[in-house]
């Protein structure tokens, strides 16, 4: 399916209705409520940006509404972008996107991430049928809030990441198998150019895969040699270059999201132990369906619900070891940008290290 680049983004208009978005309760000790008068929560609070007045402000302005309250903003996990969970007082729940804070170093992938997140969603809703996130309110300049922030539906369900330990086999099978049905709806979008989301919708993309990925490489590789990350530079530009031409292989851009298996970014049904939803698009390019989430490491279970198990032989099997050269080389230099305990570097390294040594042999 060929997607024409889209430059108007719409807007739906959404009811605030009672039970129009599930959610859960909240955890006190990351909530800042409107009646909230403990003093350690204050004092979490009042340097996290925006505070709990701005985000009653800033809800109340886009639905043009003072009758809205907003009961509890809850801060979510999130490695670079601030993101509350805002509970309102019909019980119906939002999700707020921010900028990181001044503090977060991005990556030079990472320039476009909420515009990256709004055109995706906004495309898979039009094109699909994925448990996604909708777009309420996008707006790129900030306007009275002072920065660029993304409103969105909130889906119901826990993280992958939380329910893994307790799920059986079966129970696992059936959550892989329906990862892989999605991937393969992902795989089934198109656009006219290949590389970042933004250029691709600007009309500025590459030409071929092989621009668009070489030029994605080393955007990581530059990242790293700015914070002086310890690398095999020169080997991963061989070989990768060697090797290149199993690039041009891949002759039609399709829709690419690198985190879409994540575990942080599955959500599952604590009861049914089904997928509810699919969210953390902010990292979406357009080249090689291969690269998807999901592939490199997909079990049985996976590759049954995509239909299909890539032969991993000729180009295939050398593009599978530049893809992974790039995934461990994010990995390390974001650890590096954004130190944090959930990521075994010494693993990543060892990955990227026996991809390398593979594109050597050949």
């Amino acid at each position: 399916m060929l997607l024409p680049p889209l430059d108007v983004a719409t807007y739906p208009t959404f009811n605030m209705s009672r039970g129009a978005y599930a959610s859960r309760p909240p955890r006190p000790s990351s909530i800042v409520s409107s009646t909230s008068s403990s003093s350690s929560t204050s004092s979490r609070t009042c340097t996290a940006s925006p505070d709990f007045p701005r985000i009653q402000k800033l809800i109340c302005a886009v639905f043009r509404s003072s009758r809205i309250t907003v009961q509890q903003a809850e801060r979510l996990q999130s490695r670079i972008h601030q993101v509350y969970l805002t509970r309102l007082a019909d019980d119906s729940s939002l999700v707020l996107k921010c900028l990181p804070t001044a503090n977060v170093r991005l990556l030079r992938h990472e320039k476009h991430t909420l515009g990256t997140e709004v055109k995706t969603l906004e495309t898979l809703h039009e094109y699909t049928q994925l448990p996604v996130p909708r777009i309420i309110k996008y707006d790129s300049h900030g306007g009275h809030f002072g920065s660029p922030f993304l409103i969105m539906s909130h889906l119901p369900g826990r993280r992958l990441s939380e329910l893994s330990p307790h799920l059986t086999t079966a129970e696992r099978s059936a959550i892989d198998r329906t990862l892989g049905s999605y991937v393969r709806s992902l795989t089934s979008l198109s656009a006219t150019q290949f590389g970042m989301t933004h250029r691709v919708f600007e009309h500025k993309g590459c030409k071929s895969w092989r621009e668009a990925f070489l030029a994605l490489l080393e955007a990581a590789l530059r990242d790293a040699e700015d914070m002086l990350v310890t690398i095999p530079y020169d080997s991963v530009r061989y070989y990768v270059s060697k090797h290149s031409h199993a690039l041009d292989e891949v002759t039609e851009p399709r829709l690419v999201a690198l985190d879409v298996c994540s575990p942080d970014n599955v959500l599952i049904d604590e009861y049914t132990k089904r997928v509810t939803g699919l969210v953390g698009f902010s990292n979406v390019i357009w080249g090689d369906a291969l690269m998807n989430g999901g592939i490199a490491n997909g079990t049985k279970a996976f590759f049954e619900g995509f239909g299909e198990c890539p032969m991993r032989t000729g180009g295939i099997k050398i593009r599978m070891f530049m893809y992974t050269i790039y995934r461990a080389i994010l990995a390390v230099v974001a650890h590096h940008y954004r130190p944090h305990t959930g990521m075994d570097e010494l693993e990543v390294r060892r990955e990227l290290v026996c991809a390398l040594n593979e594109l050597a042999r050949m």
